[in-house]
Parts: structure tokens; C-alpha cells; sequence
């Protein structure tokens, strides 16, 4: 599964040959910037009385914290190198789940945040199918390859929640 975005909405430094210290670094921003942005969106849902929406995201959040606290947990014990923000590789200014504070706004329908998920969730798969094909450690493209399995089942869930929505949602 490809999701490659146009020119137009990739800026920044694409996946480079990463450690799996950095890796796990990654992949820690990733999962908890995901997960306070679907708590943000669980809570907008829930302002306008889409509780189906809202428990959606609210489970999505469950499921990024859940993540990053086994990342946390093989991070355990590690020397880890310190990143600066510009040392992130993403293909924008963002993590890849994390969505711009300024694409949100209170009259968001559920259809409209749950295709900005959809397209995080692709940004994060996008990301982690790079770093398998730059990576030349093998530990690095397993593990990733690992975390582009886990962003591939979120875009399946999102993409049959927006089915689900989309009819019902009128724009």
C-alpha cells in the first residue's frame, strides 16, 4: 500500500538512514502527538453531539497511547541521542499524525476530521515504508516495517469509519 502525496504537500526532510535509538525517538513523537490530537478531536465531536465520532477518536487516542507506552518501554535503558526539532526527518513541519492546530476548527464535521485522520494515518504509514527503504540496518527496517504494519490497520479502521460517517454527514 502506497500513500504518496503530492509535491504541493511535502516540505521538509524525507526518512534518512536512521538508528534505532532515532527510530524510537521517531516513532515516540509520533504516537504521542497522535494521541493528543485524537483526544482534541474526540472532544470537538463531543462539543457538537457526534458521540459515535467521538468515541472513535477517543479510541484512537487509547490506541496511539498505548504505543507510544511500548515504545517508552523499549526505549527503557537506552543511551539515546538527543534530537533537536530540526533534526526530525518528517516530510513537513509536523510529526506525521499530527495534524496543524489551525486545520481544526469548531465547525468541523465528523466527515471532515475523520479525513484529516485518514490522511495522517497515510502520512505515518508514508513515513515508516521510507525509512524501510532508506534504512541499511536490518533491526531498523524490521522495526519500522513493524510500525508501517500498525499505521496500515489504522488507515483500514479510519477508511471504514468514514464510510460509515460519510453518508450521514452533510457537509
Amino acid at each position: 500500500m502506497q500513500y504518496r502525496q503530492s509535491l504541493d504537500d511535502v516540505s521538509g526532510t524525507p526518512p534518512c538512514n536512521l538508528s534505532i535509538a532515532e527510530l524510537l525517538l521517531h516513532a515516540l513523537v509520533i504516537e504521542r502527538e497522535a494521541m493528543h490530537r485524537y483526544t482534541e478531536l474526540a472532544n470537538m465531536m463531543a462539543q457538537i453531539g457526534n458521540k459515535k465520532v467521538s468515541r472513535i477518536f477517543s479510541k484512537m487516542s487509547g490506541i496511539e497511547a498505548k504505543h507510544a507506552e511500548s515504545i517508552e518501554r523499549q526505549i527503557e535503558g537506552q543511551k539515546l541521542p538527543v534530537l533537536t526539532p530540526s533534526q526530525y526527518t518528517w516530510h513537513g513541519p509536523e510529526a506525521p499524525e499530527n495534524t496543524d492546530s489551525n486545520r481544526l476548527f469548531h465547525l468541523m464535521t465528523p466527515c471532515q476530521a475523520l479525513e484529516l485522520a485518514l490522511k495522517n494515518e497515510k502520512r505515518a504509514y508514508e513515513f515508516y515504508s521510507d525509512v524501510v527503504d532508506d534504512s541499511t540496518d536490518e533491526r531498523v527496517r524490521e522495526m519500522a516495517s513493524d510500525f508501517a504494519g500498525e499505521e496500515e490497520q489504522h488507515v483500514a479502521w479510519v477508511e471504514e469509519w468514514l464510510a460509515e460517517v460519510r453518508p450521514a454527514d452533510k457537509d
